[in-house]
């Protein structure tokens, strides 16, 4: 590598690091999800008892606790803002890199390595892992850790203490991933490293004390975390195991969420992979002409480790995009290996690189689109209107593009990555504040600055009605829980757990009651879209606020009823 292209990497690593940073600590929440993560470790923090899990003041029994655990020391230091809960999440993607740089390094020609992670580390897929406060987030870095040192202990002519101290870790992580996200971090791994020994021909390797070793220590690092989980959390252990587990993979949960066909992850797979996505072509070519299955280890591995993943969860009833997130890392360095390294003069191989290469050229070109049809409010509807000053955010794939066509740099790995940098770039940049408060296309809408506007004009004594819809990140930025009118969503368990806790509102007549009696202003928070069938029937007295409205949120005070 000349030292010009070993520059174009070091800048490239750069700007991927600002864009990871802009939307770590650049962006409002993305609700549920984030505000869920967000909101009971502040609860934890309220109420200075971090062993009872609790949402919007019901018990909360849907994920095991790490991840609340990584998170409430942040808010406890930093306070309860949006950039401070993500601080956890820096660390683990950071960690995250080192795992499979170190990885590839160890098995890899330095060049390939390198490749193969920056490939690894600018995918869209890659960066809304570690970016997103989600359970997934975190789970993507143990699974790795328990994984790859699984991998490594299994080598052959390891030593015997070395692989005691590879198994070792590699069960301390599976205990901590458990404790993240469930049972897949316990079950996934070793069947990812039974698979990939058998078609190594040396299952022999897990013929060893070590083996033993690592489920006791994995079972006894659990065992009194559960014990004193349940003892904190009534319920926790049968809850966590039956719905959270049996109930959801099959389909036979009470409130079954995320139903998706077998198929479902077809579809999502090259949305993550994205821009590097019909660079797939040329990987599946190279693959199989090359034999990389039967030449390279890491190779086998890796495809074990992504098939396992992603058909364990094909198989499931319940699906979403973020459930694969254990499987990114492995197909992108996968997509780098044999995608974008080792270009050769063929006929066949010059078009493959320029089907990869048109791929970026069309995530650029859509993302100036989609900035065009907001700016000139096109389908208002379905993109909300940008403001006209985040043009500058389209600088930096407009530069990328022409540079790269003067070039025509499209022709080597470290070109098209300085494309791929501008798109990463322009993308953080747009889901940031720069691009005006309305803009939230690329990600579905959150209303964080709505939800700001109303916490700077709440009072101590003010209350807040969520009408017929499900807002964890609500009570996170007003630092007030609400009270639901007429949804239960995930907090049914904990309703129907402690009945003499619940506030839900069912009907018009305790609606009345509540303001009544309220001491201060009651504000309303209603979708647009339940304006008129829903919210007018319920003729109540109303009036308008200041407080900015988005498409998914509208704000008004309600008043107490006249006498009767």
């Amino acid at each position: 590598m000349s030292n010009l292209q070993k520059k174009l990497f070091s800048l490239s690593l750069l700007v991927i690091a600002c864009a990871f940073l802009i939307v770590l600590f650049y962006r409002g929440f993305n609700d549920p999800d984030e505000g869920r993560y967000s909101e009971v470790p502040r609860e934890m923090v309220v109420s200075g008892n971090w062993l009872e899990m609790h949402m919007l003041g019901y018990r909360y029994y849907e994920k095991p606790p790490l991840t609340y655990w990584l998170v409430a020391p942040a808010i406890k230091v930093f306070g309860a803002r949006d950039w401070a809960v993500r601080v956890p999440l820096l660390i683990s993607g950071l960690l995250l890199t080192g795992i499979f740089w170190f990885l590839a390094r160890r098995k890899w020609e330095r060049t390939t390595a390198d490749i193969a992670t920056l490939t690894m580390l600018s995918m869209i897929g890659f960066l809304a892992g570690t970016g997103l406060l989600l359970t997934d987030s975190f789970l993507f870095m143990w699974f790795a850790l328990t994984c790859i040192s699984l991998f490594f202990g299994c080598q052959p002519g390891v030593s015997g203490g070395r692989r005691f101290l590879l198994f070792s870790v590699a069960s301390i992580a599976a205990a901590l991933a458990f404790l993240t996200k469930g049972a897949v971090a316990i079950i996934l791994p070793p069947a990812i490293i039974f698979i990939w020994l058998l078609w190594e021909r040396r299952p022999a390797a897990l013929r060893t004390w070590s083996v033993p070793w690592a489920i006791l220590l994995c079972v006894g690092l659990l065992t009194p975390v559960m014990l004193l989980l349940e003892k904190h959390n009534p319920g926790f252990f049968h809850y966590f195991v039956i719905d959270e587990h049996f109930s959801r993979f099959t389909g036979t949960r009470e409130i079954q969420l995320h139903p998706e066909p077998f198929w479902f992850f077809a579809m999502v797979i090259p949305l993550l992979l994205l821009p590097w996505t019909l660079f797939i072509v040329r990987a599946a070519w190279r693959l199989i002409a090359n034999r990389g299955w039967r030449t390279d280890s890491l190779s086998r591995f890796l495809l074990v480790w992504i098939v396992v993943v992603i058909g364990f969860f094909s198989a499931s009833t319940g699906k979403l995009m973020s459930y694969i997130l254990p499987a990114i890392p492995a197909l992108g360095l996968l997509l780098g290996r044999w995608g974008l390294t080792d270009r050769d003069d063929s006929r066949r191989d010059r078009i493959l690189w320029n089907i990869g290469a048109a791929g970026l050229f069309i995530a650029a070109l859509a993302i100036m689109v989609v900035w065009l049809i907001s700016y000139f409010r096109i389908i208002p509807k379905e993109i909300y209107p940008i403001s006209g000053r985040s043009v500058v955010a389209l600088l930096p794939i407009v530069v990328m593009l022409i540079v790269l066509i003067a070039t025509r740099g499209y022709r080597a790995f470290t070109g098209l990555l300085g494309l791929n940098t501008g798109i990463v770039l322009t993308t953080a940049l747009l889901l940031s504040p720069l691009a005006g408060k309305d803009f939230n296309v690329l990600l579905h809408i959150n209303s964080s600055h709505v939800y700001k506007q109303l916490a700077a004009q709440l009072k101590p004594e003010d209350q807040i009605v969520v009408f017929w819809s499900y807002r964890p990140a609500l009570p996170f930025y007003t630092q007030k829980i609400y009270v639901p009118f007429q949804d239960t969503n995930e907090l049914l368990y904990g309703m129907r757990a402690e009945p003499e806790r619940a506030w839900e509102l069912k009907d018009k007549d305790q609606l009345e009651a509540f303001l009544r009696k309220a001491p201060g202003r009651v504000f309303a928070v209603i979708e647009p879209q339940d304006m008129e069938k829903r919210f007018k029937p319920l003729d109540l007295s109303t009036v308008p606020t200041t407080i900015p409205r988005d498409p998914d949120t509208i704000i008004l005070e309600l008043l107490p009823p006249s006498p009767r």
